[in-house]
């Protein structure tokens, strides 16, 4: 027998309580300019279990702002992203985890979030959706981002940081496309002994991501490989 289990999850952090509705902070991340109607087909790999994840996106306007709704599919993850459109801030997560016994269902939303103090750094309501959140990220104006996440009990600021390393050729598919290869990494200590994430993302906007290398989740999960399929823009 199946259950199903519901939880939310009201995520607090902050802006300004100047006026009504959703207010969201202003981040380092810049709006990539995702067309409405995007669809992409990827390849998931995680130890010999290989499977196909299809990911589009849709534009909606709530509160006077745009936002972008990302639908992620894939059999055992389906995964509804909400991120404002100019700074790519996360809105809302909305995931359901679906295994033999029991299928999870968790919803997240970020509803006060506080400007970050102009130190190059971000903090993230959730893990998961990283990847996402930085197609945004302002490439050949930065080099580095320090990344922490809400919740986390150590007491620095940040705990991982993105580097951006290079412009590279990726071989996907039998075509080539040029794309920015950044990496992901925990600071101090645990850096030297952990690996790293990379992830492609495309040089021409809207900086779609080509191939990750890394985990499944936090330091600690299982690796995963993930490579683009087919990205192709949906006609309304």
């Amino acid at each position: 027998m199946k259950y199903k289990i519901l939880f939310t999850v009201f995520l607090t952090c902050a802006a300004t309580l100047g006026g009504a509705g959703f207010i969201c902070a202003a981040t380092p991340f810049e709006d990539p300019r995702i067309p409405d109607g995007e669809t992409i087909t990827y390849t998931s790999k995680v130890g010999d279990k290989l499977l196909t994840i299809t990911e589009n996106v849709v534009i909606k306007r709530e509160g006077g702002k745009e936002l972008y709704e990302i639908n992620s599919r894939s059999e055992p993850l389906d995964r509804t992203i909400m991120l404002e459109k100019d700074t790519m801030a996360i809105k809302s997560v909305h995931t359901v985890r679906k295994f033999q016994e029991v299928t999870l269902d968790s919803r997240l939303t970020v509803i006060y979030e506080k400007p970050p103090v102009g130190d190059n750094g971000v903090k993230l309501a959730d893990f998961a959706v990283m990847t996402y959140v930085f197609r945004g990220f302002p490439f050949g104006k930065l080099k580095e981002m320090k990344i922490g996440f809400y919740g986390e009990e150590s007491k620095r600021k940040y705990t991982f940081s993105a580097h951006y390393k290079n412009r590279e050729k990726v071989e996907v598919n039998q075509q080539t496309i040029e794309c920015h290869k950044i990496e992901f990494g925990m600071d101090g200590f645990w850096g030297a002994l952990l690996p790293k994430m990379k992830v492609w993302y495309s040089v021409d906007s809207p900086h779609y991501l080509v191939r990750y290398e890394g985990l499944v989740g936090p330091p600690g999960t299982p690796k995963r490989e993930v490579e683009l399929i087919n990205y192709q823009v949906m006609d309304k």
